[in-house]
């Protein structure tokens, strides 16, 4: 089987060494495919110098973690690539991250599953659990080594069926950064994959320590919160309004802030884009012939 890792960088030397080290540290082969989004620290003549097997594409923009990771995802279905194994650039794998996590795969297509993403427990660099893998799918997890079910898991870990990507398309271009992989979770369950959590294996993700304003919190906690209901085709879109307008308040007083207000308002002139990602949503391979 071709596995594929894609990984888009920006600015990420500090990273570099342990993400791409631990990828040829894997003990199943795994090639590369790296998307830099206009980094101006040097990572690309890094990758270049130190990681030649790597195949580097440079954007010469910021494209975005949606738009960034469609090039090397179609990239992976232009070669015939099995599987994808979408990393973020602050994440890194373990020796035996990908073999865990196909050994999972092959038996859910033996008991006649289809399966589409796995993650592994995801961590933070110290070893505890990555903050938001705790809070959104820990809970969900049982104690046991039995891979669990889940509806949405974070996109820093990744594993993707070629089957999967083909039949749910790409990441949807509406989300420039957070939400992206919520909805492609919603979108893989709605054309019938299981979104699994692998608890025999691991990988890190490096985001510990990084302060946010508060303007940045609300366009993550509430904008693209709000963005991912509207684009959740599994609801009609006129419940998802008016649960968005409800949240909308509700964040306004959590935040005492009017910035959510604002967002409303942009997020209400986006409709005719909102409508269309929701049409797309719902083909085979959507937003594969987008840019």
């Amino acid at each position: 089987m071709r596995i594929l890792a894609v990984i888009v960088t920006y600015n990420g030397m500090r990273w570099v060494d342990r993400c791409l080290g631990s990828l040829r540290a894997s003990d199943v082969p795994v090639e590369v495919f790296v998307l830099d989004n206009g980094s101006s620290d040097g990572t690309p003549g890094y990758i270049r110098e130190h990681f030649p097997e790597v195949h580097l594409e440079e954007s010469g923009e910021n494209l975005g973690f949606a738009r960034g990771n469609n090039v090397g995802l179609r990239y992976a279905l232009e070669q015939g690539y099995d599987f994808v194994y979408l990393l973020n650039q602050d994440a890194w794998i373990r020796p035996d991250t990908v073999r865990r996590m196909l050994d999972v795969w092959k038996a859910e297509r033996e008991a006649g599953r289809r399966c589409g993403i796995l993650s592994p427990l995801q961590r933070d660099a110290a070893g505890a659990y990555d903050a938001q893998f705790a809070k959104r799918v820990l809970p969900r997890i049982s104690a046991s080594e039995t891979p669990a079910a889940v509806p949405f898991v974070m996109a820093a870990h990744w594993l993707i069926s070629r089957e999967c990507l083909e039949e749910t398309g790409l990441f949807a271009p509406i989300f420039p950064f957070y939400g992206e992989d919520d909805n492609y979770c919603a979108r893989a369950r709605y054309h019938g994959f299981r979104v699994l959590v692998c608890p025999g294996a691991e990988g890190v993700h490096d985001r510990a320590g990084r302060d946010e304003p508060l303007e940045k919190i609300i366009w993550r906690n509430y904008r693209m919160a709000s963005l991912v209901k509207l684009c959740d085709i599994s609801r009609p879109l006129w419940l998802q309004r008016l649960f968005v307008l409800a949240y909308t308040a509700v964040k306004c007083v959590r935040y005492r802030s009017l910035l959510p207000c604002g967002h409303w308002r942009e997020l209400h002139r986006m409709m005719p884009q909102i409508k269309e990602t929701r049409r797309l949503s719902r083909e085979r391979g959507a937003f594969s012939a987008l840019v």
